[in-house]
This record gives structure tokens, C-alpha cells and sequence, in this order.
């Protein structure tokens, strides 16, 4: 259920609270564990999980059943194929197994709490760190986790290597080496369905994500309940949640007493002369509840990326009276053409920014990709002191200004 964020007393809950006896009907169809197309309905006691629109959890007689479903989404471009499904059944290690066959047949099986983990992506990393339960990690993505310890391990061997999610599916040998008790996969491909069909076929069970499919960026941090659901740690995932919407609403609210701005979120692509310009879904929320209008900002579409691909002289044409505007992220190309710039506001008036990502300062990684993506109250704070000079105080934690030589239109004005 997800539900509206608003202020604390409006928001009052308790994450993974039991409501009713409740009948889900779904139709699923396989996400790399053999489910039929049309398995019929789940029926038990629907537990909240506050945000989450891409998975639901269910319980009956002592275990949970849980619905993850979404489109996969192509790089600034749309969905390509039908949704992808999986249904699991988390059984606790004391509980008798139970028999999966009717609404069950063919749902991924797996004991909890799991003490040996398998992840590749460095979001995951987070999400288990936050629950302080990293040690249970035997598999990483690779060798640029930005934790010291895990990084260290990969490194040397102690915990095996997979691949990371979003370009490659899992490396079998290695993957097989860590004997998981579970692999926490980011499905960023459909051709990675069948490759997690066979670490299926392998005894390892597949909690596929889908962490950017979620419409709103609390949805995203709502995927920590489903690690605290795996791993014997749901009140402090709940807690975790709470705590960051807490602090939302809190930087909502301080926000609002400022006058409304508008924000460019643009960053240049060398190829084409292009720029990936955001326009929608849980990162144009970021901006809305940062008391900013969205410049080129688009209606959101969950099987639509959050950003696109426009040219330059879109830009000219539609953007140029941005208030701010944030023009690179840690790895993309500076732009560097101080006719073209010296037309938008935000470069003349000195609120042109960029986004380091606070990174490592002994490792290619940033943790805005990290912790960053179950931290959006770490963001929203950057971006309202960034559209809101009269709030900036303290440091910058992902964005920086921009800067220029001494004496260049837009220097200094920070």
C-alpha cells in the first residue's frame, strides 16, 4: 500500500502491521523462478509496506508470501516487454515447509532468516548495511563497493565477485563459489531472466529487484523492508523508513516557507550533443517537494525512465529561465560552451551546480549511488539549499556550485 507522504501526525503507522484477512488477486508469470501465468489468488493478512507499489507481502499460517512485479525499463527509453513477476515464499527455519502447489506452484522457496547473501548492486550493499547485517554479504557486484570492508574483501577474496547487475547477469563459478543462501539480483535486462531461471535451477534462490521502477523515491527506500523481511530484521527496517520520512517531511516543510523556483536537471551527453534531461517519476518528486518547478518536466510514466534524451537547442528553446540548473553528475562530460551557457539564468546569476556524489577518496565509487539511493532526505537537503539560498548552511553533501576562473560571467556568485 503506499501511502501519501505527509506530515508526521497525518503519518501514522506501524511498518509491517498486520491489517486484514484480504484476497490479492495476481497474475504472474516467470521472473526466473517457473511461476505459472495465472497461479489464481494469495490470501491471507496483508502487511504494510509504506511506499512500496512494486512488491506486496502477504502472511498465512506463519510465513509470507511476497508480489514483485515491474516493467524493465531501458536506459532513458521505455519498457521493453511484457512486466516481469516473481512470487516467494519466506519460511521461517522453525516453520514445516508448506507444499508449493496451488497459489504457490512455483514460487521461489527460501528459509529465513538468511545468513549468506549474494547481491550485484551496490544499492543492496546499503540496504544490508543499514541493517546492519553486511557481514552476512558473500557476493558483491565487484571490487568498487563504497565501504571499506567489502571493497577490501572483494579485493583480496574473501567474498566472491558476481558482476554487476545493471550491465551483465551473475557470474555462475563465483556466484556458486559464495554458497548463498540467496541472490538479491537487479534485473535491468530481460535477457537476464534466463540467466536467473539457471542460478535458480542451481538451489539458489532469486529475489529479483526492481528499485528504480518505483514511482515515487520513498518506494525505493521501501525495498529495505524486504531486506529486513529477509534477513530477521523487520523493526529496524521499519524504523529506517520511518526515519527517513520523518526527516522528508521535515525538509518539505522547511522548503515551503521559501518562495517557489525553478530547476534545470541536465547533464550533457558528449555523443550526439545530447543532454540526459530529467523529466519525471521518483527523481522529478525530489524537485517538487523541494518547492521547485520542474523545468521540461514530463507527467509520470512508470514504463518510461525518469529522464530523456534532448538536444541542446531544446534547450535553448524551453529551458534557459531555470532558476538553478545542475549540469554533470560524478562521470559525465563538463560542458564547456560559454556562448551557449552564458543564455541560461542559472549560469549568469550563479546558481549553475554539479553533483560530485561524495566520493571515495580510495576507490572509484560514489555514494550517491549508493547509500544515496535509501537516503533521499540526504538529497532532497542538497537540493533544497541549492534552489533556496536563505537555508544554505552547513555542507554540501552531493552538490557542489560550479566553478569558473576568477572573473568569468557567473563566478563566485554562489
Amino acid at each position: 500500500m503506499l501511502l501519501e507522504l505527509g506530515g508526521s501526525k497525518a503519518r501514522s503507522f506501524r511498518v509491517l502491521c498486520r491489517l486484514t484477512v484480504f484476497v490479492l488477486p495476481v497474475v504472474l508469470a516467470a521472473c526466473g523462478s517457473g511461476v505459472s501465468d495465472d497461479p489464481g489468488t494469495v490470501a491471507g493478512e496483508v502487511l504494510e509496506t509504506p511506499y512500496a507499489e512494486v512488491f506486496s507481502v502477504v502472511e498465512r499460517d506463519g510465513y509470507r508470501i511476497v508480489d514483485i512485479e515491474a516493467s524493465v525499463v531501458t536506459w532513458g527509453g521505455a519498457a521493453g516487454g511484457p512486466p516481469q513477476r516473481a512470487r516467494l515464499v519466506l519460511v521461517p527455519k522453525d516453520l514445516e515447509l508448506p507444499a508449493l502447489t496451488g497459489d504457490l506452484a512455483g514460487a521461489s522457496l527460501i528459509r529465513t532468516p538468511v545468513q549468506r547473501i549474494a547481491v550485484n548492486e551496490q544499492p543492496h550493499e546499503a540496504m544490508l548495511r543499514a541493517l546492519g547485517v553486511e557481514n552476512r554479504i558473500v557476493a558483491v557486484g565487484g571490487h568498487t563497493s563504497y565501504d571499506d570492508g567489502l571493497r577490501r574483501m572483494a579485493r583480496s577474496g574473501e567474498i566472491q565477485q558476481i558482476g554487476y547487475g545493471w550491465h551483465m547477469p551473475p557470474t555462475l563459478d563465483a556466484l556458486v563459489a559464495a554458497r548463498p543462501d540467496v541472490l538479491i539480483a537487479r534485473m535491468a535486462d530481460l535477457t537476464h531472466t534466463r540467466h536467473m531461471e539457471r542460478v535458480e535451477s542451481l538451489g539458489i534462490p532469486v529475489v529479483p529487484t526492481f528499485i528504480n521502477a518505483e514511482p515515487h523515491y520513498m518506494g525505493r527506500v521501501a525495498w529495505v523492508l524486504l531486506m529486513g523481511l529477509l534477513t530477521g530484521r523487520e523493526a529496524e527496517a521499519g524504523a529506517f523508513v520511518e526515519m527517513v520520512a520523518q526527516e522528508v517531511d521535515r525538509l518539505k516543510s522547511l522548503a515551503r516557507t521559501q518562495p517557489r523556483r525553478s530547476i534545470l536537471w541536465a547533464w550533457y551527453r558528449s555523443a550526439g550533443n545530447r543532454w540526459a534531461v530529467t523529466q519525471r517519476n521518483a527523481d522529478a518528486a525530489l524537485f517538487r517537494d523541494a518547492n521547485a518547478e520542474l523545468v521540461l518536466g514530463a507527467d509520470d510514466d512508470p514504463e518510461l525512465d525518469t529522464f530523456s534524451d534532448l538536444s541542446t537547442e531544446r534547450l535553448l528553446r524551453d529551458a534557459t529561465g531555470a532558476d538553478c540548473w545542475v549540469f554533470r553528475d560524478p562521470i559525465s562530460t563538463r560542458f564547456d560552451d560559454r556562448n551557449v551557457l552564458s543564455r541560461f539564468k542559472a549560469y549568469r546569476e550563479g546558481c549553475l551546480f554539479w553533483e560530485p556524489g561524495k566520493p571515495h577518496p580510495a576507490a572509484d565509487s560514489w555514494e550517491v549511488w549508493e547509500m544515496g539511493t535509501i537516503r533521499p532526505d540526504w538529497r532532497l537537503a542538497d537540493i533544497v539549499k541549492m534552489l533556496h539560498p536563505e537555508l544554505r548552511d552547513g555542507e554540501w553533501r552531493y552538490l557542489a556550485p560550479e566553478t569558473w576562473e576568477e572573473g568569468h560571467v557567473g563566478a563566485g556568485r554562489h
